[in-house]
């Protein structure tokens, strides 16, 4: 009988650890000096609390120094925790302690911040992440196309990526279909895209911008849109260089609004948009050029003449 009376301490003791009302966690805000501010959300078991009800707290040794409960910002449709962690010292590690009042359990979180004074972590539009387990925080996009149409070909370098398609698709209406890091989201001017869903005009090049699943991260990425090039619709024509005077490639194209990029010795040597038909590349030093404009390739040799 006395070893189940033991046994059931331990369980209720274990019990309202993790579990129980909602923890009264206050701060002796005038014992300290400093402040350090967060701006953040909370996330348990992969998912976002949204109750005002909801509460994190924030520890150095076991002692609090800032809690707040979650509260609405309509602006972002979205719950916050504004709150601030006081202390005397730079450098003391803080613990946070996170209440899901729906559960009406209290989590610890594993990562930890080093106090800095009158520092700010997180903001309305990036904010500080306070989860368990840890949320991703790569930002990437993995793949970039298009709902219902051909992508021909398609470049990447660094974080630019062109899409070649067939001539005659009107660029003003196009769905993008992506892929990103694990939780991660794609925006154009602040506004969240959905794959496969959301239009924009690529008429001109877009810049996306990638926010990794912890907000921590943020990368802008530019979506370029080309188009293939026949080679019977474009001529090529060359003058070598002679003496002192350079030599010249001149491209004519009924592709108005390409571009031509020439290289040399595999390195890029200019990059020309196509203008009333035509693209003019002078002063050429004699040597192997390489030309290339949407798949299209094409090799042309200047000689010094004599």
């Amino acid at each position: 009988m006395k070893g189940s009376i033991i046994r059931l301490a331990i369980l209720f003791f274990i019990c309202t650890n993790g579990y129980g009302q909602e923890p009264e966690w206050v701060v002796e805000e005038n014992n300290f000096e400093y402040t350090m501010s967060f701006v953040s959300f909370l996330n348990i078991d992969g998912l976002n609390l949204n109750s005002t009800s909801d509460k994190v707290g924030a520890f150095v040794n076991g002692e609090c120094r800032g809690t707040t409960n979650l509260i609405y910002v309509k602006s972002k449709d979205r719950y916050y925790a504004y709150f601030n962690v006081f202390s005397n010292t730079l450098g003391e590690t803080i613990h946070f302690k996170v209440y899901d009042s729906e559960k009406n359990q209290v989590t610890d979180i594993s990562e930890t911040v080093k106090f800095e004074t009158n520092a700010l972590r997180g903001n309305l539009s990036q904010a500080f992440s306070i989860a368990s387990p840890a949320l991703n925080n790569e930002a990437q996009l993995l793949d970039f196309s298009f709902k219902d149409i051909e992508v021909v070909n398609k470049t990447e370098n660094d974080q630019e990526m062109v899409l070649y398609l067939n001539n005659g698709v009107n660029p003003t209406l196009l769905k993008g279909v992506f892929e990103l890091s694990d939780g991660s989201k794609l925006f154009h001017r602040g506004q969240q895209l959905i794959s496969g869903t959301s239009v924009l005009d690529f008429s001109s090049p877009v810049y996306l911008d990638v926010l990794s699943q912890d907000e921590s991260m943020k990368k802008q990425w530019v979506i370029s849109v080309r188009y293939t090039t026949r080679s019977s619709s474009i001529k090529i024509y060359k003058k070598d260089a002679v003496c002192y005077n350079g030599g010249a490639i001149k491209v004519v194209s009924d592709l108005n609004g390409g571009e031509i990029i020439l290289f040399k010795d595999q390195i890029e040597y200019a990059k020309l948009p196509i203008v009333n038909g035509e693209v003019l590349f002078t002063d050429l030093l004699a040597g192997d050029y390489l030309l290339k404009t949407g798949d299209l390739e094409k090799n042309v040799e200047i000689i010094l003449k004599k």
